[in-house]
């Protein structure tokens, strides 16, 4: 077994919480599962706020994703979208 960086803990870690988001938001997809009602049991008033919007970030994501697959949308555009999601002011 090999040890790990800090920096590597941190990336597998960041991987992990990723994979962790998108596979909420493909269940919140399949199932419709609005984002109001998967944050509805959060009690903590900073914490709420933030999944929120992190699982409207991730399905906004996801749906961009499957028009890219369908071919409704380029890369380049997939690309602009997604900067533009992620840029934390926007």
């Amino acid at each position: 077994m090999q040890d790990k960086t800090f920096q590597q803990a941190i990336q597998d870690l960041q991987g992990k919480m990723i994979n962790d988001v998108h596979d909420t938001v493909y269940r919140m997809i399949e199932h419709p599962t609005t984002v109001a009602h998967a944050c509805a049991g959060i009690q903590d008033e900073r914490t709420r706020p933030f999944v929120h919007k992190t699982l409207i970030v991730g399905q906004l994501v996801t749906l961009l994703d499957m028009m890219k697959y369908m071919q409704l949308i380029n890369e380049c555009q997939y690309n602009e979208f997604v900067a533009y999601l992620m840029n934390p002011s926007a």
